[in-house]
């Protein structure tokens, strides 16, 4: 029953790519599972090779016999394998060099099966979605008016110039020449811009639900990991291509990946069994804790929103749910609903003015100053370093809070005192912290300037 059940779900996520792929693409990331998804890109891929390949008019893989159907099937991993090798492990970097979540081992270890999953889930319908695109350009009529236009462009002042520009020899241009004359070269790199176009879309889709990372940063990120991938692609394609052709290499390297890949599946299924469960305990009316918890998960996921309602829940069921009051001050600030916030962190301080070792007073202070007010910034920053004289986060707030207040050497103090906080901190907590060194170092940069300028 349960792997009919999990059959069910694999179709409905796959389904959900026609009529609903960005809900599709965040039930995949929370729920869904690595194997069914690469399967059926392997199998979207082949689909879309034959499609294209016989929409362009090359029909080569009919009248060669099945050996060469065999072929393409085979040969159909060494894209899948290009996506799960280079393009993912290439976009966490990427994205951990943007948005610094730990050490690179760490961040692949605990997103890649969510990553790659995501990713080929995007695959699939961006595959499916080619051969839709294509058959329309096909039958109406917009490839053979590509391939007209293509043709008479071989005597244009255009194809001297683009020579010139590129620095053509007089092979290279015949050779363009040839190709731009052929019908089907040319109906394939329409196609292929096509596909192109169409998964630089679904990537930036991609690190978006993933990684919750804004579209512009989105885009970059997908830029770089482009640019990283073209030349290991074109160094590791081959191999991949003479490792499928190999049973011996094919074994050696499954066995040599077997254990890792374990590992990340499991590790996601992991994560995916223990949403499920908490999203089980809100069954229970009275389990404040279980919202409480998916409201961590949906918060570390920047889905404010979503954790927005798990804790006013968990505070609707128990009032005393300080955590969550605390939470939801957090959320309300990064918002910008400051009253609101205060609000929060009233409620917390009310009850228990040591919540999180202090942590509530440097809370307080960071809406104050959003709001502009830095007296009382600075009066709720100074209880918390009172009990946190060297946190860095601390020192920082306080410094602006005294610049607001006019006070540049108390300023230019508290932000040298948060530089050296961070340069003596243990190497563990100078990768969480170095944030604030570069934000303090930016500020005195700041003033210095505004002195010199002066």
């Amino acid at each position: 029953m349960p792997a009919i059940q999990r059959m069910t779900d694999t179709l409905r996520l796959l389904a959900m790519i026609f009529y609903a792929p960005l809900r599709g693409m965040r039930e995949v990331r929370d729920h869904g599972s690595l194997v069914p998804v690469v399967v059926g890109a392997y199998f979207s891929q082949v689909a879309c090779a034959f499609v294209l390949q016989w929409l362009a008019g090359d029909h080569t893989m009919l009248s060669r016999g099945p050996m060469i159907l065999a072929g393409a099937f085979f040969q159909g991993v060494a894209p899948i394998l290009t996506v799960a090798i280079v393009v993912v492990p290439l976009m966490a970097l990427i994205t951990n060099l943007f948005d610094r979540r730990g050490s690179f081992s760490v961040v692949l270890q605990q997103e890649y099966g969510s990553l790659a999953s995501v990713a080929f889930y995007v695959f699939i319908a961006t595959s499916l979605a080619t051969i839709v695109v294509t058959i329309f350009f096909h039958f109406s009529g917009f490839q053979a008016a590509y391939v007209v236009s293509a043709a008479q462009s071989q005597t244009t002042e255009q194809l001297q110039n683009m020579a010139r520009w590129f620095r053509l020899s007089a092979d290279q241009v015949e050779q363009l020449k040839s190709q731009l004359a052929d019908p089907v070269s040319v109906s394939k790199n329409l196609f292929n811009m096509v596909r192109l176009a169409l998964f630089a879309v679904g990537g930036v889709a991609t690190v978006r639900v993933v990684f919750r990372v804004p579209a512009l940063r989105a885009i970059a990120i997908l830029l770089l990991t482009a640019l990283a991938s073209l030349p290991l692609s074109a160094v590791l394609y081959p191999m991949f291509r003479t490792v499928l052709g190999s049973p011996f290499l094919l074994l050696f390297a499954f066995f040599l990946l077997r254990g890792y890949f374990s590992g990340i599946v499991s590790n996601q299924r992991a994560r995916a069994a223990f949403k499920h469960n908490l999203e089980a305990a809100t069954i229970n009316p009275r389990d404040s804790s279980a919202h409480y918890n998916l409201g961590l998960i949906h918060q570390q996921r920047g889905e404010l929103d979503q954790a927005r309602e798990r804790f006013q829940r968990a505070i609707d069921i128990d009032p005393d749910e300080l955590d969550a009051h605390y939470q939801l001050g957090r959320i309300s600030r990064a918002q910008s609903r400051l009253p609101e916030a205060i609000g929060h962190f009233e409620q917390v301080v009310q009850r228990d003015q040591t919540h999180s070792q202090h942590e509530i007073w440097r809370e307080i202070g960071a809406t104050y100053l959003a709001a502009g007010q830095y007296g009382d910034a600075r009066e709720a920053l100074e209880k918390f370093l009172d009990r946190r004289t060297n946190d860095p986060q601390g020192l920082y707030l306080i410094g602006r809070a005294y610049a607001g207040l006019g006070d540049n050497q108390e300023a230019a103090s508290s932000m040298q005192a948060c530089i050296e906080a961070v340069k003596t901190a243990p190497a563990y907590k100078y990768r969480m912290e170095k944030r604030w060194l570069n934000e303090a170092q930016q500020f005195l940069k700041g003033k210095r300037q505004e002195a010199v300028s002066s």
